[in-house]
Formats: structure tokens, sequence, C-alpha cells
């Protein structure tokens, strides 16, 4: 396995990937988590003081929420460099982190503290339909025919902006069942990384489900 000092000069990608073997390899992936801590410390503790300071906490509050940071990157090492707005690893990272320091802050504001993340805080946005049906918990074989049905559905949503096809897939993955509300959290990330109100968010739900029905009646007669 990978020594320490191998650690040390890994990419901040690999990175990720050694922390991820956290219940395998436990030693490897405290030293790449350590080493990740290094890195980034600084950025992150700079991050969280202005951040803090927009929203009126002190530097008590900014150490706080740039250590739950670093607790959610333990929890879930889930960057994706070829979702980054940047092609400079280490670029992507720092802006990674930055939107955690933000959704950190804001469990601060509403509960009082920030925590360790769980699957709520750590809810992604869905962008194509191979993301989607990756989720499914269905076999292999199973996401395979499922994704072949899809491509209907990705023909359809081509004819709108690629913010539509986020709101429809994301909405496919948290309600299958079609119920109006998504959880409160994904609906924040959405507003957030979109751009959008809540009401726009849902003009853009109704136009996308609209095409993607005319597609689907079209196809079956």
């Amino acid at each position: 396995m990978e020594t320490a000092e191998e650690i040390k000069t890994a990419c901040s990608l690999d990175l990720f990937e050694y922390i991820s073997w956290k219940t395998d390899h436990p030693d490897e992936a405290a030293n790449a988590f350590k080493e990740f801590t290094f890195r980034f410390e600084r950025d992150v503790i700079r991050m969280s003081e202005v951040a803090c300071y927009k929203w009126g906490y002190d530097e008590t509050v900014a150490f706080d929420i740039s250590n739950c940071v670093f607790q959610r990157v333990w929890k879930y090492p889930s960057y994706k460099q070829e979702k980054s707005k940047s092609d400079d690893i280490n670029k992507g990272v720092k802006l990674w982190l930055h939107r955690i320091v933000y959704t950190q802050l804001a469990n601060y504001k509403n509960k009082g503290f920030c925590y360790e993340a769980d699957n709520e805080t750590d809810l992604t946005l869905i962008e194509t339909i191979e993301e989607l049906v990756e989720e499914f918990d269905v076999s292999i074989e199973k996401r395979r025919l499922i994704l072949k049905r899809m491509k209907v559905v990705d023909e359809a949503l081509s004819h709108l902006t690629h913010k539509h096809k986020i709101i429809y897939l994301t909405y496919k993955l948290y309600c299958p069942d079609g119920k109006t509300y998504i959880p409160r959290a994904v609906s924040k990330k959405l507003q957030g990384e979109l751009g959008l109100a809540q009401g726009s968010i849902r003009k853009y739900k109704e136009e996308a489900n609209k095409i993607v029905a005319t597609y689907l009646d079209r196809i079956n007669g």
C-alpha cells in the first residue's frame, strides 16, 4: 500500500480516493486526510472567516465552521474534477470547499451549531441521465436497460437549458412518485447553485415535464 511519503507527494485528486479507503485501509486514509488538511486548512479558515464576517459571526464560529468542513470531507470525500469549473485540480478543490463552507454556515444559522455532514447535507444535484441511473439500487443489467429507455428523455431535455435538465433529473431522483416537494436541503441547493428563486425552479420543472411528456406521447403513438 501507499506509504506516508508517497501520499505526501500525491495529487490532491488522489487524496480523495485514499480517504475513501478508511474502512479497509484506515492508516492510508488517515495519512491522506492529514495531508489534505495540511494543504487546504489555511484556505478553509480564510474562507470561513470571510463568510462569517459577511453573516455577522466572529472568529470562534469561523473556527467551528472550518472544523465541520473537514469533518464533511472525511465522511464524504466526494469531489469530482469533471464537474469542476476549473481545470486546475487544486483550484477546483478550493471552489468545492468554498461551497461546503456556506453549507456548514447555513447549518450553523439554522441550528445554532454546525455538525458533521449527513445524507441530507450531502445531497447532490443530478446533471445527466447517467448520474440519475447510477443512483438506482438495481443490478447493472437493469441499469443498462433503464439508461437505454432514458435516452428519449435526454433527447427531449436537449431542447431546453441545462438548468431545466438539472432540475428535472434532480426531482426525478428525490421525487420518483411525482410528489410536489423535494427535501428542503435539495431545494436550497438548487436555488443556490442555479441562481434561481423557488418560483422559477417550479416553472422550469413544469416546462421540462411538459416537453418530456410530449416526446413520450409522440413515441407511444
